[in-house]
């Protein structure tokens, strides 16, 4: 969807217009997910983060500066909701998730069986890619590497200083190519 569409619907979101709402969470919503599933690794945990994200958009629409990016502030919302959610994990005492077999996958109307797999083999791949990572670090690595997101706007979402990400994204990438090393 074209900015110029995007600023239209949040224009009447702005006038508490859920059609527009409605019609700007269909846009984000895949959006948001291949964030908070990269970052989270965990399809319910990445489905409740878009469903917080989502709802903080509508409470403070008001408040969003037309002279950012919209995807910009919705990164921005979503990866503090997972930075905080990651954050959350470290302290929990450590319990490894279990292997999720594909019998223990819940297929709902929105995801298919082959949507499932995919994500488990993805969520495989990055947990053991990023698993040692700090919740910076794997912050990080995943809007600058697995995003594709410019350095700005990268400083723009996280709040980081540009040497700050660096030295992050040097460690997380130095820390994956020792896994993949390893395994070779």
């Amino acid at each position: 969807m074209n900015q110029e569409k995007i600023d239209n619907l949040i224009g009447r979101c702005k006038e508490h217009d859920t059609t527009a709402f409605r019609q700007l969470v269909e846009t984000c919503q895949p959006f948001v997910f291949r964030l908070a599933f990269r970052l989270l690794c965990d399809e319910e945990d990445a489905k409740d983060i878009v469903q917080e994200t989502l709802i903080r958009v509508w409470q403070h629409i008001h408040r969003y500066d037309e002279k950012m990016r919209f995807s910009t502030w919705l990164y921005k919302i979503a990866c503090n909701l997972c930075y905080d959610r990651l954050r959350a994990m470290k302290r929990e005492p450590s319990n490894p998730k279990t292997s999720v077999e594909l019998s223990d996958i819940e297929v709902s109307d929105e995801w298919d069986t082959e949507q499932s797999v995919i994500n488990r083999n993805l969520r495989e791949w990055i947990t053991k890619l990023t698993d040692n990572l700090s919740p910076k670090q794997r912050l990080i690595f995943t809007l600058r590497d697995l995003e594709g997101l410019e350095l700005e706007e990268v400083e723009k979402i996280t709040g980081m200083g540009r040497a700050k990400i660096k030295s992050n994204l040097y460690l997380a990438r130095k820390r994956i190519r020792e896994i993949l090393e390893f395994r070779v």
